[in-house]
């Protein structure tokens, strides 16, 4: 009879062990996904401010170029006798002019091309030294699980230390390379990749043989041992989550979900980031090539004004009326300042926005306040 009560208490406790078992494994791949969630927005982020600065710092090098080389030409205009005394003055205000709105932008010093081998340097020498970006967004983890993890890598540290296939090169080349994915989870806090270490080296079916009232121990510290480990990967689970969202709340982690939903409708981020920037060299350059060719003699006077005023119907004011030559000359003027300032307040608002993002709101703080 006694020997029957055992029997039925250690199946029921075996009933425990292995919907704990289950519930250990489904936490252990819901980890994983989200683990893989994070890794792959941290390189989407990545891949999208690199090729964008890259980008950026390309076309900037050619707005300097193409605003230099207006500059030369204009000075010269200002100084040819094609031009009448007020115009020549009108050149030469405008010269002055492109030079003051570019003060404020710094001339990239790298090519699209070495910008992305400075980036690749950069990012070799941060994991040389250990460092990473994004570990400020993971949330700390408590002191209490630090202890918990720290038995568990206890625990994988003396089964798996390499001394102990000492004698078998074949087995301490492997027991070497699982201590250091054990070592490296244990720097990360991971206790679910531990536990994976566990779970695929060390199997637990081996707690149900033996004798009955010895098994019954054993399967009540398993029980005990998996309701543990289960506190500690659902609270890695929630941190994962928490940090994945921190990461997305970023500026940069908006900038990746404004190019993933542009993707999905069809449309070249990229391409829509430096349309401005696009327009800007494309009307700077259209500028200098009509004065070097009415300069050179390929135009007359009149083409001149025939062919800009064209380009200014066609670009910005439709139907408009024949104008003379001090206001054609005007009118350039007025449409070069507001390309710029366009971009002066585009440059401040962005930095502006950067400046309110980083500091929490008011809300933020009281909510803050009030679960602390």
């Amino acid at each position: 009879m006694a020997q029957l009560s055992t029997k039925r208490v250690l199946s029921t406790q075996e009933e425990k062990l292995a919907s704990l078992r289950k519930q250990h494994k489904t936490l252990l791949k819901r980890i994983t996904t989200e683990r893989n969630k994070l890794t792959r927005f941290k390189d989407e982020m990545q891949r999208i401010m690199q090729s964008s600065s890259g980008l950026m710092s390309s076309k900037l090098q050619a707005l300097h170029k193409i605003q230099a080389e207006l500059q030369e030409v204009l000075e010269q205009c200002a100084k040819s006798k094609v031009f009448s005394k007020s115009e020549r003055k009108n050149l030469h205000w405008m010269k002055e002019d492109l030079q003051d709105m570019f003060a404020d932008f710094e001339q990239p010093q790298m090519t699209e091309e070495e910008f992305a081998k400075f980036v690749r340097e950069q990012a070799e020498e941060r994991e040389r030294m250990g460092f990473d970006f994004f570990n400020h967004f993971a949330p700390p983890v408590p002191e209490e699980q630090q202890r918990s993890i720290r038995e568990v890598y206890k625990r994988l540290a003396v089964k798996f230390h390499p001394d102990k296939a000492s004698g078998n090169p074949a087995l301490e080349k492997r027991f070497h390379a699982i201590m250091q994915r054990i070592n490296t989870a244990y720097q990360h806090g991971d206790i679910a990749d531990l536990l994976a270490v566990e779970a695929e080296y060390a199997e637990l079916e081996d707690i149900l043989s033996g004798e009955d009232a010895p098994l019954r121990d054993l399967v009540e510290q398993e029980i005990e041992r998996l309701r543990a480990e289960l506190d500690l990967c659902q609270s890695q689970l929630e941190r994962l989550k928490s940090e994945r969202k921190s990461v997305e709340r970023t500026q940069e982690g908006k900038l990746v979900k404004d190019f993933q939903k542009a993707v999905k409708v069809g449309i070249d981020p990229m391409e829509e980031m430096t349309r401005d920037l696009d327009h800007t060299i494309n009307e700077l350059t259209f500028q200098k090539e009509l004065y070097e060719r009415l300069l050179k003699g390929e135009i007359s006077k009149e083409e001149f004004e025939h062919e800009a005023e064209k380009h200014i119907q066609g670009n910005f004011v439709p139907d408009m009326d024949e104008i003379s030559a001090d206001e054609f000359f005007s009118m350039l003027e007025d449409l070069s300042a507001e390309f710029f300032q366009e971009m002066e307040r585009d440059a401040r608002r962005s930095k502006n926005k950067s400046v309110h993002d980083s500091k929490p709101s008011p809300g933020a703080s009281r909510k803050t306040s009030k679960r602390s």
